[in-house]
């Protein structure tokens, strides 16, 4: 085989290999902002006083409030939008409800998210 055979064939060999390890190494695996503690609670001057506290992880949430009202189940982020927000798939009630809501996370402040309007601040 003559020397620019050789190129050849190693030059062609890089470049299917390329095709091959290019997507192996630029996939971005999604963050799950959501997973902790999140506490919401109503401003000082509001005549009624409450509070709410969900918890993400691995997939499950739990939602703590301070009323008799709790929910346990299982969430998803289904889609993701340019200007910060998300919307999650939760699954709760034993798999009896489905709820889409609207995230708005930001990345001024990973610390913050809404929770369809509410304002609830990484514990």
């Amino acid at each position: 085989m003559k020397a620019h055979h050789i190129v050849l064939l190693v030059l062609a060999v890089v470049i299917v290999g390329g095709f091959f390890l290019w997507p192996q190494t630029n996939i971005q695996i999604p963050v799950d902002e959501l997973t902790g503690t999140w506490r919401g609670e109503a401003s000082p001057e509001a005549e009624y006083q409450w509070w709410m506290i969900y918890e993400f992880e691995n997939g499950h949430y739990t939602l703590t409030t301070d009323s008799s009202y709790q929910e346990e189940g299982t969430y998803e982020i289904t889609e993701r939008f340019l200007d910060g927000s998300i919307l999650v798939k939760k699954v709760y009630a034993d798999g009896a409800k489905e709820y889409e809501m609207n995230v708005l996370t930001t990345t001024d402040d990973p610390d913050v998210i809404s929770i369809e309007g509410t304002k609830l601040y990484r514990q």
